[in-house]
């Protein structure tokens, strides 16, 4: 067997693999479950059976399909639950069905485990919304269920896929119902949008879209056109620029929250960061503060 057919049988049986899983079925059969929530026209498309127009094949996911595999298989303890499914009934009447990743029935706790390729960056940016919207609807069908007790914790637990970080990186807090109104809300829309046979909202970034989702070509026609690029290094190259200006967007937006957070603070923090503030008098525009941060 040659490196190139090796290659692609490697990747068409993880896939295959992949494709037989309970999210991957429950999609094929028009139900959504809490990891959906991602983006409201996609969870449209899912729910109406429009045809998928794109071929979204993400090693990324697939290494955070094996790594929850050995999470289960590895972690033990009293009371301690893995890939439970669960049934969820929003206030609205609306139902969803997922699989809760762990699930803590002495410390009433549920986990659900992410990868993530920048842990440093995600540390810095927080959880994202969608991932405490998940772990919130988990929590709400396993206290229906009577598995957990009401005001349970909530968890998330990033792990770096690239092997950087040698420990995960936990977000936590109680159970916020908050959380569970707006999700509601946010699948009302859906069935809004539905009922009216209307496009719902497009929540993702058109990058992520372009990546990952199986509607993108008929989703975001506006978006497609030009010549096709299949030279693998050039592909590769676009991907990771893409990744990058993605990345770097995020990390301004990140930035000026700090910033904010640092308005008026001088001084030096415990682990010898100078933070400090300057006015320059700008010959054009006036006089601005500057925020510098650096190491003592």
């Amino acid at each position: 067997m040659s490196p190139e057919e090796y290659e692609l049988t490697f990747m068409a049986q993880l896939q295959g693999a992949d494709s037989r899983t309970d999210r991957s079925q429950q999609t094929s059969m028009r139900k959504i479950g809490p990891s959906d929530l991602v983006c409201r026209e996609r969870v449209r498309r899912i729910l109406t059976g429009i045809p998928k127009t794109d071929s979204v094949a993400s090693t990324a996911a697939l290494m955070g399909t094996f790594i929850h595999t050995g999470i289960s298989k590895y972690r033990h303890g009293e009371g301690l639950l893995h890939d439970i499914e669960v049934q969820i009934k929003l206030p609205s009447g609306i139902e969803l069905v997922g699989h809760a990743d762990e699930v803590d029935t002495i410390n009433n706790e549920v986990t659900d485990f992410k990868t993530a390729t920048d842990l440093a960056y995600r540390k810095r940016a927080g959880a994202e919304d969608s991932h405490i919207r998940q772990v919130h609807l988990y929590a709400l069908g396993l206290m229906q269920a009577g598995i957990l007790k009401e005001n349970p914790t909530v968890r998330l637990c990033y792990i770096d896929r690239s092997g950087r970080e040698p420990h995960p990186w936990v977000w936590q807090i109680e159970y916020e119902p908050n959380v569970i109104a707006a999700a509601d809300e946010w699948l009302t829309d859906v069935a809004y949008a539905i009922e009216h046979k209307e496009e719902a909202s497009r929540d993702w970034p058109v990058g992520m879209c372009r990546r990952f989702c199986p509607w993108y070509s008929s989703c975001r026609p506006e978006d497609n056109g030009g010549l096709p690029v299949n030279n693998p290094k050039v592909v590769e190259a676009a991907n990771i620029y893409l990744q990058a200006y993605e990345d770097e967007i995020e990390a301004k937006r990140v930035k000026e929250q700090a910033r904010h957070l640092l308005k008026g603070v001088d001084g030096l923090t415990p682990d010898g960061l100078v933070i400090r503030w300057t006015t320059i008098n700008h010959s054009v525009n006036g006089p601005y503060e500057r925020l510098e941060v650096r190491h003592q």
